[in-house]
């Protein structure tokens, strides 16, 4: 997939172990870099709303729009927040065979 990023902060921050080491507990800032190359690596959306570990889901309320992946497992409150530009909110799921480019909005602390 193509990888744009909100910002040269979260770029940073996805793409620097540095950066990451900085902002998060190390084995956030490693699991992040880790996912952020998986989606790199990935054909499409649909290979990574398949990779359950990282629990895909769209967002609500004042986060509506957005969709988020855990970055640690469902336990830990550290997600990705990605969008779509392209993309209707419903049609990320029905077309995720065919997305293959993906906005990384912010690393975010759950519920802070």
């Amino acid at each position: 997939m193509n990888i744009f990023y909100a910002n040269k902060k979260v770029e940073k921050q996805c793409t620097e172990l540095k950066q990451a080491k900085i902002d998060f507990p190390l084995k956030i800032a490693k699991k992040l870099l880790k996912l952020v190359n998986f989606i790199e690596a990935a054909e499409s959306l649909n290979s990574v709303i398949g990779m359950k570990t990282y629990r895909f889901h769209k967002l609500k309320g004042d986060l509506s729009g957005l969709y988020a992946m855990d970055i640690d497992g469902v336990k830990s409150s550290y997600r990705l927040l990605v969008s779509f530009n392209n993309e209707g909110f419903d049609d990320v799921f029905t077309n995720s065979v065919s997305i293959e480019v993906i906005t990384i909005e912010e690393v975010s602390k759950h519920y802070e």
